[in-house]
């Protein structure tokens, strides 16, 4: 008899009291708006999405601006929670907006 195996969606049902999330619009075109994507080392698969938003936005003539948070998982260095802090400081004024995240 052959094994049977039961796949299981790692997708939850959305709750019935959940609005939808909160769009905001720029107000003017993108061409000439410097874009603030802030990238984490620690989500592998966030990179690859940076990387596409950053060449769509390019090639709709912003600036996709990176910024690189933490390091590599195993590399030992001691952290120090102001060095980020001034990192984002000077980042957020380089851009006229910015994407931290998906807000998971």
């Amino acid at each position: 008899m052959a094994e049977q195996w039961t796949i299981l969606s790692p997708v939850a049902k959305r709750p019935a009291a959940m609005t939808e999330a909160q769009t905001y619009a720029l107000g003017r075109p993108i061409e000439g708006v410097r874009v603030g994507l802030r990238v984490d080392f620690a989500w592998r698969s966030f990179r690859f999405i940076v990387d596409e938003w950053s060449r769509l936005l390019e090639a709709d003539g912003a600036e996709a601006r990176q910024l690189w948070v933490e390091t590599e998982r195993g590399e030992v260095r001691q952290y120090n929670p102001n060095d980020l802090r001034t990192d984002i400081d000077e980042w957020s004024r380089l851009i006229d907006c910015g994407l931290a995240g998906l807000g998971n």
